[in-house]
């Protein structure tokens, strides 16, 4: 198998998971419950894809950086996910929001550090 198509994909799921966050979170912070909902749905499938795709690709490339890098990607995953699923519950406190927020920016500063800075 190829390489760069699993890391292109890769890539594309994971822009395409960022996109589909931020839309979820506005239609969530703006009550728009359903279309929200739809749009969380997405993302869990490409929650799937990308740790498909990730998951391949540390098969492919046995390293100790891979794993690391797919360690610090499932952190950013399961911040996305927490923070989506509640806001959609409404069960967020202003402190808890915050704190999880402030965790998704570091997640997201490291992970794109990892992802295209680290080989």
């Amino acid at each position: 198998m190829n390489y760069a198509i699993f890391l292109h994909s890769h890539s594309l799921f994971w822009l395409l998971a960022v996109i589909s966050f931020f839309v979820a979170m506005t239609l969530y912070n703006r009550g728009k419950q359903k279309p929200g909902k739809i749009v969380h749905m997405i993302l869990r499938l490409l929650y799937l894809l990308l740790l498909g795709t990730g998951i391949t690709m540390i098969i492919m490339n046995t390293w100790w950086g891979s794993i690391v890098k797919g360690i610090l990607a499932f952190w950013l995953i399961f911040t996305m996910e927490l923070l989506a699923s509640r806001t959609a519950k409404g069960t967020l406190t202003p402190k808890t929001k915050q704190l999880f927020w402030i965790q998704f920016i570091i997640a997201v500063v490291v992970v794109i550090y990892f992802g295209y800075f680290v080989n």
